[in-house]
């Protein structure tokens, strides 16, 4: 690397948010070299004076992330501590030019040969800071520079202008269904962002240094293998099957069902005693809304209203709208006494149990698993998910006109809110939404952070994004061609995940002929107006893990995925840049049980520091696959298979 370079990436990591500029409905950030560095609780890294402006703001949102609830973690020493040595390098006999200069403009040969010599002299004193550091560094120094340079990783280059400069926020606004349109760049923007920035903005903000050393010597070749089953088969034929399952997003709690009951386990901790090894049974229930610890103590909820559902959908094709009315005739009680699990989701602390007759219930986490809401609609239920941030619950639904027969394909948004004076919580009306194709809504998944949901139909396999920046304008932002696959064999597309931080890249795979996973550019950041809807691009074909697909799980690194096949076996892509094809592995890590169907597949879910994954078939056996468990040597430790 050269000089120039190392001294661009030295005063990158001092180019940070500055300020926060508002003009009108427009917000800006303005980039700046500021000498009081701050961590904040979503990762970023940015001035501790804007910090402190934005913990006093009721949304408290991150700038740089969007992240909402973002509280002051403490300063960065390590950069405080180098930009206060360049300014005292700088005052005692450098070149006239500033250390950090932001009007220079190097045209003459002069000036050149003295930038040359401060390069020098910028990165013999780095070398010296460096070693400094690293002679002084105690237990929670090496804690606070493990933590700084994750998030130097965590910020996306940017070409650094010689002023300050402002990076613009566009405000989003009512849903467009309309035609696509050229894309055009958007240039605006005077600091630009990397087209495929990598970014680890989820990892927690203190690492242990142990577990990153063994994480580094193993990812992704060699890690322990462990396997828990939730239900013993002493004395059993054959082994007890459920029809779906879900882990928790902090990887502490996982769901399976079957038609007519639900159970929750815990997942024991890597740092458990011998004990709490085993998962263990928390809460547990039926379709009649009890619930308990067992099921030999089960117990109907204190408010007995919950168990009727409160909205009811019908659909008019004349008018493309959905009426909505209170739920207390005959044909809801007869459903809620017929009906059956299909779905299950699990966030950190709701539960929603979707099935047959278009009912679905959500359940209470924090209350033992008491139900707190139930809903019933015309339609059947084709798919469901919970956003993992703001509670709301999204399932895909097909309106018929009960005249005409014309079917809609429908999306519904039911936003759970807690309400923190009355303790309870609260249900909104649903928001509805109809996208513009009839073909039935097959997959849905909230991206990480709960700014978009990528969707896919069934029959013709389009895939699409929307926005829900603003939960009551929903807003088309993407959507791809269609792909017509007859055969008998196929399930269209099984999984769209969207890299965490990172809505330009999003992983699909398929069970289809000739479709295996992909990797694509959304370009969702780069459209211009709201009346622009984005086509995707493939950046990555995947042609050694075939053509049936189950799921796909990402990384919060953002340097690997894994993906399920439909035999059961379980493989880690492992690409550092996503586009380098030289250093792509791609592994077999596990085996797992099979599954014919979709909905039967296991579930995967990385831990949030990237180092685990964690694995739950249709058995309900847990396999944990650590990854920072120990050194390649140690007995435990075992080598996956590279195949390719």
């Amino acid at each position: 690397m050269s000089t120039e370079q190392i001294l661009k990436d030295l005063e990158q990591n001092l180019f940070l948010p500055s300020e926060i500029l508002r003009s009108g409905n427009k917000i800006s950030v303005k980039y700046h070299y500021i000498n009081d560095a701050f961590m904040q609780s979503c990762g970023c890294i940015i001035s501790e004076q804007l910090s402190k402006e934005i913990e006093s703001s009721p949304a408290s949102t991150c700038p740089v992330c969007h992240t909402v609830g973002v509280t002051g973690v403490g300063p960065v020493g390590p950069l405080r501590h180098l930009y206060d040595q360049l300014r005292f390098y700088q005052n005692n006999g450098m070149p006239k030019e500033d250390v950090l200069a932001e009007n220079t403009t190097a045209q003459t040969s002069e000036r050149s040969r003295r930038r040359s010599d401060q390069s020098h002299s910028l990165l013999s004193l780095f070398l010296q800071v460096a070693s400094k550091v690293t002679a002084d560094d105690g237990s929670g120094r090496t804690q606070s520079t493990l933590a700084t340079a994750k998030d130097c990783d965590t910020q996306p280059p940017k070409v650094i202008k010689e002023e300050s400069q402002a990076v613009e926020t566009t405000s989003l606004d009512n849903i467009s269904n309309s035609k696509t349109i050229p894309i055009q760049d958007n240039n605006s923007s005077l600091v630009e962002a990397p087209l495929f920035p990598i970014t680890t903005a989820n990892i927690a903000s203190e690492l242990n240094e142990e577990k990153e050393y063994y994480f580094a010597k193993c990812f992704p070749m060699y890690r322990k293998r462990s396997q828990f089953n939730t239900h013993s088969k002493f004395l059993r034929t054959k082994s007890k099957l459920f029809i779906n399952n879900s882990i928790s997003p902090d990887c502490s709690k996982f769901a399976l069902i079957t038609p007519s009951k639900w159970e929750v386990f815990s997942i024991p901790l890597n740092g458990s005693t011998p004990k709490s090894k085993e998962p263990q049974l928390l809460f547990c229930g039926n379709t009649s809304g009890e619930f308990g610890p067992n099921f030999e103590s089960l117990s109907l909820p204190k408010n007995l209203a919950v168990l009727q559902p409160i909205y009811n959908e019908s659909w008019d094709a004349a008018t493309m709208k959905t009426t909505r009315k209170k739920s207390k005739d005959n044909v809801a009680t007869t459903a809620l006494a017929q009906w059956e699990h299909i779905y299950c989701k699990l966030s950190n602390t709701l539960l929603v149990v979707a099935g047959t007759r278009g009912i679905f219930r959500v359940f209470d986490l924090s209350k033992g698993g008491e139900l707190i809401y139930t809903y019933c609609s015309s339609f059947p239920i084709r798919s469901i998910d919970i956003n993992p941030i703001t509670s709301t619950v999204s399932c895909g639904i097909t309106g018929r006109d009960r005249t005409t027969g014309s079917e809609q394909a429908l999306l519904l948004f039911h936003r759970i809110e807690f309400d923190q004076s009355s303790q309870n919580w609260q249900f909104p009306q649903p928001i509805t939404i109809t996208l513009p194709y009839r073909d039935p809504i097959h997959t849905l998944q909230f991206s990480s952070d709960g700014n978009y949901l990528s969707c896919s139909t069934a029959l013709e396999s389009r895939f699409l994004v929307i926005s829900l920046r603003k939960i009551n304008e929903p807003r088309l932002v993407m959507k791809s061609l269609r792909s017509l696959d007859t055969s008998l064999e196929s399930e269209g597309i099984t999984d769209t995940k969207i890299f965490p931080g990172n809505p330009n890249l999003m992983c699909v795979t398929s069970v289809a002929f000739n479709a295996p996973p992909i990797v694509i550019n959304t370009k969702i950041e780069s459209i211009n107006g709201v009346q622009s809807v984005a086509q995707p691009t493939m950046l990555l074909r995947l042609d050694e893990l075939g053509s049936k697909v189950h799921k796909c799980e990402i990384s919060p690194r953002n340097d690997s995925i894994a993906f399920l096949d439909r035999n059961g076996t379980v493989y880690i892509l492992f690409a550092p840049t996503m586009m380098d094809t030289e250093k792509r592995r791609i592994l077999t890590v596990d085996v797992v049980s099979n599954a014919y169907r979709m909905r039967e597949a296991a579930s995967m879910r990385f831990s949030v520091d990237g180092h685990t994954l964690y694995i739950l078939d249709r058995k309900g056996i847990l396999y944990v696959e650590d990854f920072a468990y120990a050194l390649p040597q140690n007995p435990e430790v075992t080598k996956c298979k590279q195949i390719n």
